[in-house]
Protein backbone atom coordinates (compact mmCIF):
# COMPACT_ATOMS: atom_id res chain seq x y z
CA UNK A 1 0.00 0.00 0.00
CA UNK A 2 2.89 2.43 0.85
CA UNK A 3 4.22 1.55 -2.66
CA UNK A 4 1.35 2.67 -4.27
CA UNK A 5 0.46 6.06 -2.22
CA UNK A 6 4.17 7.25 -2.99
CA UNK A 7 4.75 6.32 -6.55
CA UNK A 8 3.29 9.38 -7.77
CA UNK A 9 6.01 11.69 -5.12
CA UNK A 10 8.68 9.42 -6.53
CA UNK A 11 7.27 10.06 -10.32
CA UNK A 12 7.59 13.57 -9.91
CA UNK A 13 10.76 13.33 -7.94
CA UNK A 14 12.26 11.97 -10.32
CA UNK A 15 11.14 14.37 -13.12
CA UNK A 16 12.03 17.48 -11.21
CA UNK A 17 15.30 15.59 -11.22
CA UNK A 18 15.83 15.13 -14.41
CA UNK A 19 14.59 18.63 -15.92
CA UNK A 20 17.48 20.16 -13.01
CA UNK A 21 20.04 18.13 -15.17
CA UNK A 22 18.82 19.27 -18.32
CA UNK A 23 18.88 22.90 -17.14
CA UNK A 24 22.52 22.22 -15.09
CA UNK A 25 24.52 20.35 -18.46
CA UNK A 26 23.23 23.57 -20.47
CA UNK A 27 24.36 26.39 -17.76
CA UNK A 28 27.73 24.73 -17.20
CA UNK A 29 28.55 24.48 -20.99
CA UNK A 30 27.68 28.29 -20.64
CA UNK A 31 29.49 29.61 -18.05
CA UNK A 32 32.09 27.15 -17.45
CA UNK A 33 35.20 27.63 -20.53
CA UNK A 34 37.42 24.85 -18.97
CA UNK A 35 36.47 21.80 -21.27
CA UNK A 36 38.41 19.58 -18.36
CA UNK A 37 36.50 21.61 -15.91
CA UNK A 38 33.39 20.99 -17.85
CA UNK A 39 33.32 17.26 -17.95
CA UNK A 40 34.45 16.68 -14.15
CA UNK A 41 31.41 18.79 -13.35
CA UNK A 42 29.07 16.65 -15.55
CA UNK A 43 30.08 13.56 -14.41
CA UNK A 44 29.50 14.79 -11.09
CA UNK A 45 25.50 15.88 -11.65
CA UNK A 46 25.13 12.64 -14.23
CA UNK A 47 26.23 10.90 -10.76
CA UNK A 48 23.85 12.28 -8.72
CA UNK A 49 20.74 12.18 -11.15
CA UNK A 50 21.38 8.50 -11.63
CA UNK A 51 21.40 7.99 -7.56
CA UNK A 52 18.30 9.82 -7.51
CA UNK A 53 16.39 7.91 -10.06
CA UNK A 54 17.71 4.71 -8.54
CA UNK A 55 16.36 5.65 -5.27
CA UNK A 56 12.90 6.91 -6.84
CA UNK A 57 12.47 3.81 -8.20
CA UNK A 58 13.07 1.86 -5.18
CA UNK A 59 16.52 0.06 -6.99
CA UNK A 60 19.54 -1.50 -4.44
CA UNK A 61 22.10 -2.18 -6.00
CA UNK A 62 24.89 -4.70 -5.46
CA UNK A 63 28.55 -5.39 -6.94
CA UNK A 64 29.55 -8.49 -7.32
CA UNK A 65 33.12 -9.21 -7.92
CA UNK A 66 35.45 -6.31 -9.30
CA UNK A 67 35.98 -4.00 -11.95
CA UNK A 68 39.33 -4.74 -13.64
CA UNK A 69 40.94 -1.26 -13.68
CA UNK A 70 42.80 -2.49 -17.01
CA UNK A 71 39.46 -3.48 -18.49
CA UNK A 72 38.32 0.06 -20.95
CA UNK A 73 35.60 -2.10 -21.96
CA UNK A 74 32.38 -3.55 -20.32
CA UNK A 75 30.29 -5.95 -21.61
CA UNK A 76 27.30 -6.58 -20.73
CA UNK A 77 23.66 -8.60 -21.22
CA UNK A 78 20.97 -6.34 -21.71
CA UNK A 79 17.66 -6.37 -20.02
CA UNK A 80 16.11 -2.63 -19.48
CA UNK A 81 16.41 1.44 -20.38
CA UNK A 82 17.35 0.40 -16.35
CA UNK A 83 20.85 -0.97 -16.94
CA UNK A 84 22.88 2.81 -17.89
CA UNK A 85 22.29 3.51 -14.35
CA UNK A 86 23.70 0.35 -12.53
CA UNK A 87 27.37 1.46 -13.92
CA UNK A 88 26.83 5.42 -13.88
CA UNK A 89 29.21 5.75 -10.51
CA UNK A 90 31.74 4.45 -12.37
CA UNK A 91 33.98 7.62 -13.72
CA UNK A 92 34.78 8.50 -17.91
CA UNK A 93 31.77 6.14 -18.47
CA UNK A 94 30.55 6.24 -21.81
CA UNK A 95 27.78 3.56 -23.62
CA UNK A 96 27.69 2.50 -27.00
CA UNK A 97 24.41 2.56 -28.13
CA UNK A 98 22.09 2.46 -31.81
CA UNK A 99 21.15 5.24 -33.15
CA UNK A 100 17.80 4.98 -33.18
CA UNK A 101 17.75 5.40 -29.14
CA UNK A 102 18.30 8.80 -29.57
CA UNK A 103 14.70 9.54 -30.69
CA UNK A 104 12.83 7.81 -27.98
CA UNK A 105 11.49 9.62 -25.62
CA UNK A 106 12.43 10.24 -22.14
CA UNK A 107 14.77 7.50 -22.68
CA UNK A 108 16.89 9.16 -25.61
CA UNK A 109 16.89 12.25 -23.36
CA UNK A 110 18.33 10.66 -20.30
CA UNK A 111 21.06 8.41 -22.78
CA UNK A 112 21.98 11.95 -24.50
CA UNK A 113 22.41 13.47 -20.62
CA UNK A 114 24.34 10.18 -19.41
CA UNK A 115 27.01 10.70 -22.42
CA UNK A 116 25.77 8.09 -24.61
CA UNK A 117 27.74 7.39 -27.68
CA UNK A 118 24.99 6.41 -31.01
CA UNK A 119 26.18 4.32 -33.95
CA UNK A 120 24.42 3.23 -36.70
CA UNK A 121 23.72 -0.62 -36.79
CA UNK A 122 21.78 -1.17 -39.90
CA UNK A 123 24.13 -3.62 -41.42
CA UNK A 124 27.85 -4.66 -39.96
CA UNK A 125 29.50 -1.93 -42.55
CA UNK A 126 27.99 0.70 -40.60
CA UNK A 127 28.86 -0.50 -37.57
CA UNK A 128 32.54 -1.06 -38.58
CA UNK A 129 32.44 2.41 -39.75
CA UNK A 130 31.64 3.29 -36.05
CA UNK A 131 34.84 1.20 -34.87
CA UNK A 132 36.96 4.52 -34.97
CA UNK A 133 34.52 6.95 -32.74
CA UNK A 134 34.85 3.89 -30.57
CA UNK A 135 38.67 4.38 -30.47
CA UNK A 136 38.77 7.38 -30.25
CA UNK A 137 36.83 7.44 -26.86
CA UNK A 138 39.42 4.65 -25.05
CA UNK A 139 42.28 6.82 -26.32
CA UNK A 140 40.88 9.83 -24.54
CA UNK A 141 40.69 7.35 -21.21
CA UNK A 142 36.92 6.79 -21.43
CA UNK A 143 35.71 3.58 -20.64
CA UNK A 144 32.90 1.87 -22.85
CA UNK A 145 29.76 -0.07 -21.84
CA UNK A 146 28.25 -2.34 -24.57
CA UNK A 147 25.49 -4.58 -25.01
CA UNK A 148 26.21 -6.47 -27.61
CA UNK A 149 23.22 -8.76 -27.67
CA UNK A 150 21.87 -5.36 -29.67
CA UNK A 151 18.15 -5.76 -27.99
CA UNK A 152 16.97 -6.21 -24.76
CA UNK A 153 15.76 -9.80 -23.16
CA UNK A 154 14.34 -10.78 -19.61
CA UNK A 155 17.44 -11.65 -18.14
CA UNK A 156 17.18 -15.12 -18.06
CA UNK A 157 19.32 -16.00 -20.57
CA UNK A 158 21.38 -14.64 -22.78
CA UNK A 159 21.24 -13.91 -27.11
CA UNK A 160 23.91 -14.34 -29.30
CA UNK A 161 26.20 -11.87 -28.64
CA UNK A 162 27.70 -9.79 -32.06
CA UNK A 163 31.66 -9.69 -32.29
CA UNK A 164 31.96 -6.75 -33.97
CA UNK A 165 32.76 -4.26 -31.28
CA UNK A 166 35.35 -6.37 -30.13
CA UNK A 167 37.20 -5.44 -33.02
CA UNK A 168 37.87 -2.44 -30.78
CA UNK A 169 39.66 -4.16 -27.81
CA UNK A 170 41.97 -6.01 -30.53
CA UNK A 171 42.84 -2.30 -32.24
CA UNK A 172 43.49 -0.56 -28.96
CA UNK A 173 44.80 -3.96 -27.01
CA UNK A 174 43.03 -3.19 -23.63
CA UNK A 175 40.99 -5.62 -21.68
CA UNK A 176 37.28 -6.35 -22.10
CA UNK A 177 35.20 -7.46 -19.49
CA UNK A 178 32.03 -9.10 -19.28
CA UNK A 179 29.59 -8.28 -16.64
CA UNK A 180 26.26 -10.24 -15.97
CA UNK A 181 23.35 -7.99 -14.91
CA UNK A 182 19.69 -9.44 -13.17
CA UNK A 183 17.01 -7.90 -11.35
CA UNK A 184 14.83 -9.38 -8.47
CA UNK A 185 11.84 -8.60 -6.87
CA UNK A 186 10.95 -8.43 -3.26
CA UNK A 187 10.34 -11.79 -2.97
CA UNK A 188 13.68 -13.06 -4.49
CA UNK A 189 12.74 -14.15 -7.44
CA UNK A 190 13.45 -12.95 -11.18
CA UNK A 191 11.72 -9.22 -11.90
CA UNK A 192 8.97 -9.35 -14.29
CA UNK A 193 9.00 -6.02 -13.74
CA UNK A 194 12.28 -4.35 -14.87
CA UNK A 195 13.06 -5.85 -18.60
CA UNK A 196 11.89 -3.88 -21.14
CA UNK A 197 10.99 -6.11 -23.93
CA UNK A 198 8.29 -6.56 -26.76
CA UNK A 199 5.61 -3.87 -26.50
CA UNK A 200 6.28 -2.08 -23.52
CA UNK A 201 6.41 1.45 -23.89
CA UNK A 202 8.67 3.40 -22.16
CA UNK A 203 5.65 5.23 -20.26
CA UNK A 204 4.35 1.72 -19.10
CA UNK A 205 7.74 0.72 -17.63
CA UNK A 206 8.00 3.12 -15.82
CA UNK A 207 4.74 2.50 -13.96
CA UNK A 208 5.42 -1.18 -13.53
CA UNK A 209 8.94 -0.03 -11.71
CA UNK A 210 7.20 3.02 -9.70
CA UNK A 211 4.65 0.31 -7.89
CA UNK A 212 7.62 -2.46 -7.77
CA UNK A 213 7.80 -2.77 -3.70
CA UNK A 214 11.60 -3.24 -4.26
CA UNK A 215 14.52 -4.21 -6.88
CA UNK A 216 17.23 -5.52 -6.84
CA UNK A 217 20.12 -5.47 -9.18
CA UNK A 218 22.97 -7.54 -9.00
CA UNK A 219 26.27 -6.26 -11.04
CA UNK A 220 28.46 -9.18 -11.21
CA UNK A 221 31.75 -8.39 -13.04
CA UNK A 222 33.65 -11.36 -14.37
CA UNK A 223 37.08 -12.73 -15.28
CA UNK A 224 38.66 -10.12 -17.82
CA UNK A 225 39.48 -11.17 -21.96
CA UNK A 226 42.48 -10.38 -23.16
CA UNK A 227 42.53 -9.23 -26.55
CA UNK A 228 46.15 -10.69 -27.71
CA UNK A 229 44.71 -14.42 -26.73
CA UNK A 230 41.79 -14.31 -28.84
CA UNK A 231 40.09 -13.09 -31.50
CA UNK A 232 36.75 -10.78 -31.65
CA UNK A 233 34.28 -13.86 -32.30
CA UNK A 234 36.07 -15.86 -29.36
CA UNK A 235 36.19 -12.86 -27.36
CA UNK A 236 31.82 -12.91 -27.77
CA UNK A 237 31.76 -16.33 -27.08
CA UNK A 238 33.30 -16.59 -24.08
CA UNK A 239 32.15 -13.20 -22.70
CA UNK A 240 27.96 -14.82 -23.77
CA UNK A 241 29.28 -18.30 -22.03
CA UNK A 242 30.61 -16.70 -18.67
CA UNK A 243 27.76 -14.19 -18.40
CA UNK A 244 25.07 -17.07 -19.16
CA UNK A 245 26.51 -19.14 -16.62
CA UNK A 246 26.79 -16.40 -13.88
CA UNK A 247 22.44 -15.61 -14.20
CA UNK A 248 22.26 -19.07 -13.77
CA UNK A 249 23.18 -18.55 -9.80
CA UNK A 250 20.08 -18.18 -7.57
CA UNK A 251 19.91 -14.86 -5.69
CA UNK A 252 22.88 -14.19 -3.43
CA UNK A 253 22.23 -13.12 0.15
CA UNK A 254 22.85 -9.73 0.53
CA UNK A 255 25.94 -9.90 3.25
CA UNK A 256 27.36 -12.22 0.18
CA UNK A 257 27.12 -9.17 -1.94
CA UNK A 258 29.79 -6.42 -1.91
CA UNK A 259 28.20 -2.22 -2.04
CA UNK A 260 31.30 -0.56 -2.71
CA UNK A 261 33.97 -2.06 -5.21
CA UNK A 262 36.73 0.11 -6.45
CA UNK A 263 36.74 0.79 -10.25
CA UNK A 264 39.78 2.45 -11.63
CA UNK A 265 41.04 5.08 -8.85
CA UNK A 266 37.41 5.73 -7.74
CA UNK A 267 35.10 3.96 -5.72
CA UNK A 268 31.29 2.57 -6.57
CA UNK A 269 28.78 2.74 -3.91
CA UNK A 270 25.21 1.74 -4.39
Amino acid sequence: MLTILTAPIRALIGFITLVTMIISAILLYLVINNESKRKALIEVCQRRLCSILLRCFNVEIHYVGAPNPDAKMLMANHISWLDALLFMPAPKLRFIAKSEVKNWPIIGLLAQLLGTVFIRRENKFQVYRSLPNAQRHIREGDNLVIFPEGTTTTGEGVLPFRPMMFEVAIREKCLVQPVAVRYWNHHKTISAATPFIGDDGIFMSIMKLLFERKTYAHVHFLPALDPTELDRKQMANVSQQSIAQALKQPYAPQNNAREGVTCGHQQIQS
